[in-house]
């Protein structure tokens, strides 16, 4: 039809090279690392709140919650980046290829914490999906990278929706252009 305009609204955002996205393997370690320290660091609090008397306002729970939001929506995009993502080379950008806000993080760990997606569910997705990010990724608009990764190209961000194990998944995607696609899945089939 003449006169029929895209929608642009979402803007446009960053793709990257396929081994530039984390591997499934990559994300368990991050994972793994991210989630022992944050139990080691229950160890300090719970021995300060042991000798020291508290009211019921600060309870060693409420200063653990404060410290995990700290590490993984604070810490995590920062230049220092957590435990688990220096370990493995990783950072986190969102889908424009901008460091993510303090808000953002956070939504993504109230998904991680919260949501009825657990876990391994979650980490199961990344081993499906195009670009090897997790739902809580998606519905964040984050991308998990290497590091030193750069992007390839710009493209329109399109919301997607996935059909999976009953559930309906709508989120906001990188569209990649057409003889993106086709590369991708020629690269794809050559490493299989």
């Amino acid at each position: 039809m003449a006169g029929v305009s895209r929608d642009r609204s979402l803007g446009d955002g960053v793709y990257f090279a396929p081994e530039d996205y984390l591997s499934f393997c990559r994300r368990l370690v991050i994972t793994l690392v991210d989630v022992t320290m944050l139990l080691l660091l229950w160890i300090p609090i719970g021995v300060i709140f042991t000798f020291v008397s508290y009211n019921y306002v600060f309870t060693p729970d409420l200063v653990w919650y404060f410290c995990c939001w700290c590490y993984l929506a604070v810490l995590r995009p920062s230049r220092v980046r957590s435990v688990g993502y220096w370990v493995t080379g990783a950072r986190i950008i969102t889908l424009r290829g901008t460091k993510p806000s303090v808000w953002r993080m956070t939504y993504r760990v109230l998904l991680n914490f919260y949501s009825p997606l657990n876990l391994v569910y979650d980490l199961l997705w990344v081993g499906v999906d195009r670009d090897r990010q997790s739902l809580t990724d998606r519905f964040a608009g984050t991308c998990v990278v290497r590091k030193r990764a750069e992007p390839v190209g710009r493209a329109e961000i399109h919301y997607t929706y996935y059909t999976g194990m009953s559930f309906l998944y709508f989120y906001p995607c990188v569209v990649l252009p057409r003889e993106t696609e086709k590369l991708v899945e020629v690269e794809l089939a050559s490493s299989t």
